[in-house]
């Protein structure tokens, strides 16, 4: 009778602690085990099988070796011989440790007519600096970048205009003066004689939107056909190779659309640039 007694008596509360502890700690150690080490060597081969590239970040090297970039990733080109990309809110651009937009709302002023930071006198003389640019000096840039003939105005308060010469906005070097068109700019609710505006109808031809305004990452590597067509006879002459070669580059370098429903098709822009680099060796 006693054997039978001491088997069905309770646990005292210390073992009955250390039990269920030492459940606690072996479900851990299989879970950690599971889930930090066997389901991501899993997951990790089958990625290194599939789709090696992509799961490797979609590097690009240079034939020996050294990394120069992403596909996935933008890059800033400003040589004539070199297409440019998309403008670039991430950081000081393009930067994929600060992704992230504007989030400057379509009525900003901000946003449409850029801003500058005023002149100081102290604690040192720090001149009128530009803050940001806008969509409209943006437009302005584009269209002289690539020959793209366009009007500015001088719009008055009945509405009238007149025409205004770029040269009045630029340096003894030739270079657009950034500043002095954000701040002739017309700025509500100003409605000085003197202001500057766009007439977006008096350009030769539609300015792609992906050309003047930032994506939402800040890092879109893709600029629009029709953006990429605009630039081509630049880069032709930039790198004095036919425009029929560009236009090619151009075909062979864009991406179609995602799962061939999703978005746009778009051209990669670091791929195109490479792919002109090597063409002209």
């Amino acid at each position: 009778m006693s054997d039978i007694t001491n088997e069905i008596r309770p646990r005292s509360a210390i073992a009955e602690i250390f039990a269920q502890l030492g459940i606690s700690v072996l479900a851990l150690v299989v879970i950690t085990v599971l889930g930090c080490g066997v389901y991501p060597v899993v997951v990790w081969g089958i990625s290194q099988l599939a789709f090696p590239q992509q799961a490797n970040g979609s590097l690009v090297s240079r034939d020996d070796g050294t990394v120069i970039g992403s596909t996935l990733i933008g890059q800033n080109f400003t040589a004539a011989k070199y297409f440019h990309g998309r403008p670039s809110a991430a950081g000081s651009g393009n930067d994929a440790t600060d992704s992230g937009g504007t989030n400057l709302g379509p009525t900003s002023d901000k946003l449409i007519n850029g801003a500058t930071n005023a002149a100081t006198t102290q604690p040192t003389v720090q001149p009128e600096s530009l803050a940001f640019d806008g969509v409209r000096l943006r437009t302005i840039h584009y269209a002289v970048d690539n020959g793209i003939p366009f009007k500015l105005y001088n719009v008055n308060p009945d509405g009238s205009r007149v025409e205004v010469p770029l040269g009045k906005f630029k340096d003894a070097q030739g270079n657009l003066n950034d500043i002095a068109l954000v701040d002739a700019f017309p700025h509500p609710p100003s409605d000085a004689s003197d202001r500057v505006t766009l007439v977006a109808a008096d350009f030769a031809t539609p300015i792609p939107t992906d050309a003047v305004t930032a994506s939402g990452s800040g890092l879109d590597p893709h600029i629009s056909v029709a953006n990429a067509l605009l630039q081509a006879p630049r880069v032709a002459a930039a790198r004095k190779i036919s425009l029929d070669a560009v236009q090619k580059a151009i075909d062979e370098n864009t991406d179609g659309r995602s799962w061939g429903i999703f978005g746009e098709a778009g051209v990669n822009v670091l791929k195109l640039n490479i792919a002109l680099d090597k063409a002209s060796k």
